[in-house]
């Protein structure tokens, strides 16, 4: 008995050292415990660990996200905001996008003064301008115009190298293209000093020119006779020239027939466009209509200007005796190209019907004179009537007339002799051609 309480105790002994030892309760698995927010290297993402109790640092995997999608577009005012998912855990990431940087909104064309050009801002901030003392180059002729097609053309700013491309205008039935080009007007005669002195002037802008007088059935078409009309005394029929027309008229002709075709009205009278609310043509000089102004970028039809005139009739010829007629400074051939007092029977005669000049324009020697649209002086105010595409002066009511008529001599019908017409003159002998801006 003794004997098996020893072995007992032994037993009991050693099960209390083995529950000591080897039976205490295990801890529970670790729980690893991940950032809120993604790491990530290349092509992965993933959530870091934040604890302590393991070697493993992620729980990275071959996530990707898909594109950014914009969900607040950014303004100047105001920031914006876009996001992307994961393609694997549907994970959005969100981004803020900083406000936008504030651009100058400029006008599309460039405004200019004397020395330079620029693009004015069109936006509300202290900028008003990227005003620069820059200047462009000579207009160079993409695409030429034809009667079935514009063309262009371009110059290039010397300073910034900024490109304008314009239009040029279809060319319209019966006229012609007059480039830009330099040339010396007047003539050095010492018997009319209203032609002196000699000077040079630059047409800048191309233009259109008509190959003819207007003739009667044209003016007919818009307009009607404020006294006498054509008759057969001195020539009448549709292809005739129009006379009895004065300077007042044919302002009255070139904005209806504008407005009838469709075009931008060159002429304004007392704010208006439309000459039907400019009232009765005047009988007499009248100061209303003698301050009526020229919208020169408009595409419709004008008279020329005194230097276009001249420019255009002389046709690259710049020969400044007193006797260069439209096509020819030679008196024995001057009946091939107008009609004038030895030849036209002392009456007009249907346009086109003599040779043209190297423009291609017709009778502007004879037939009839041709109002322009500056006001007469009696010698050239260079300052005002040269340099580049000059307008004429500013004060005075009698305006220019050219090209001599049927009633003239060689002299009259000289490219650089000038007439004075009162704008309310209507006579035999006066007439008109018209112009049209070729951008």
């Amino acid at each position: 008995m003794k004997k098996i309480s020893i072995i007992l105790t032994i037993l009991f002994v050693t099960g209390m050292i083995f529950c000591v030892t080897g039976c205490k309760d295990p801890e529970p698995p670790h729980e690893h415990t991940f950032s809120d927010s993604w790491s990530k290297d290349g092509t992965y993402h993933w959530h870091a660990a934040t604890c302590e109790h393991t070697t493993e640092v992620s729980g990275k995997a071959a996530h990707t996200f898909g594109d950014w999608t914009t969900t607040k577009a950014a303004t100047e005012e105001a920031e914006g905001s876009r996001e992307r998912s994961c393609s694997v855990c549907g994970y959005t990431a969100t981004e803020v996008i900083e406000k936008l940087a504030h651009t100058h909104k400029f006008a599309e064309e460039w405004t200019s003064d004397s020395s330079g050009h620029w693009h004015a801002a069109t936006c509300g901030h202290d900028v008003t301008d990227s005003k620069a003392e820059h200047s462009f180059g000579n207009w160079t002729v993409t695409i030429a115009a034809t009667k079935e097609a514009k063309g262009s053309k371009e110059r290039v700013c010397t300073v910034c190298n900024y490109k304008e491309v314009v239009d040029i205008a279809k060319i319209p039935e019966d006229f012609v293209l007059i480039p830009a080009g330099t040339f010396q007007m007047g003539s050095e005669s010492e018997v009319y000093s209203a032609n002196k002195p000699v000077h040079q002037v630059t047409i800048t802008k191309s233009f259109y020119m008509g190959k003819y007088e207007v003739t009667q059935a044209e003016y007919e078409k818009y307009c009607s006779y404020g006294g006498s009309s054509p008759s057969s005394s001195y020539g009448y029929g549709d292809n005739y020239p129009a006379y009895y027309v004065s300077w007042y008229d044919a302002l009255v002709y070139c904005n209806k027939s504008s407005i009838a075709e469709g075009l931008s009205p060159c002429y304004r009278i007392n704010e208006e466009t439309d000459p039907t609310k400019w009232g009765t043509v005047p009988k007499s000089s009248n100061s209303t209509w003698n301050a009526v102004v020229c919208d020169w970028g408009a595409n419709g039809y004008r008279l020329p200007t005194e230097a276009e005139w001249e420019y255009a009739a002389r046709a690259g010829d710049n020969t400044v005796d007193r006797l260069t007629c439209s096509g020819t400074s030679d008196v024995n051939k001057l009946d091939e190209y107008a009609w004038y007092i030895d030849n036209s029977s002392l009456k007009t005669h249907e346009v086109g019907t003599k040779k043209a000049n190297g423009f291609g324009l017709y009778d502007m020697s004879g037939n009839v004179f041709e109002c322009c649209w500056n006001i007469y002086t009696k010698s050239y105010d260079t300052g005002k009537e040269g340099g580049s595409d000059p307008t004429g002066a500013s004060a005075g009511s009698s305006r220019v007339a050219r090209g001599g008529s049927w009633l003239s001599d060689f002299d009259l019908c000289a490219v650089s002799w000038r007439n004075d017409n009162q704008p309310n003159e209507r006579s035999i002998f006066l007439g008109f051609r018209v112009v049209r801006s070729a951008n």
